[in-house]
């Protein structure tokens, strides 16, 4: 019973640390946290929509390549909703492990399976959380580079904006 606690405890208090970022509160998290990195760019995304007040004179605004400032803008804040609100794509497939094809008659592989093999391409459940631990952590150094970079984008933005406005910047 203490194990499900554990679980139901540190699943509520994720749940709370993601309430916090989306209201805003002032969470701290180690600067190397990706909630840190998530807690930045929610924040920044809220001040730019306090300080872009009418979105539409972002089309006025010079275009910098291909980056039209209206658009980053509406990016920008659909990838904050997406980020704090979103159930994730259902559409996304995923992966089902490669059953391999056995040259064994049926009483050699009856036998086998009794033994405990799963027929998943000689892999124990060991080596497939270490591979998934290892595909997390570096899609959590992309996701952390991302962030930033979106972060960095919509401060541009927002100075941008306060500068075509005349507001102090």
């Amino acid at each position: 019973m203490s194990f499900n606690t554990d679980i139901s405890t540190k699943l509520e208090n994720s749940r709370n640390s993601l309430r916090r970022i989306a209201r805003n509160d002032n969470t701290e998290f180690s600067t190397q946290s990706i909630l840190n990195d998530m807690e930045k760019f929610v924040k920044v995304i809220n001040f730019m929509d306090e300080t872009v007040l009418v979105p539409s004179r972002l089309m006025n605004l010079p275009q910098e390549g291909d980056d039209d400032p209206f658009n980053m803008f509406s990016l920008l804040n659909d990838l904050k909703t997406e980020l704090l609100w979103s159930a994730g794509d259902n559409d996304e497939q995923v992966e089902q492990p490669l059953r391999r094809v056995s040259d064994v008659s049926d009483t050699e592989s009856d036998a086998s399976s009794a033994a405990g093999d799963s027929g998943i391409e000689g892999e124990d459940e060991r080596e497939s959380a270490v591979r998934a631990a290892a595909a997390c952590r570096r899609h959590l150094r992309g996701l952390r580079r991302s962030l930033r970079q979106l972060t960095a984008a919509a401060h541009h933005l927002t100075r941008s904006y306060q500068e075509e406005v005349g507001a102090p910047v």
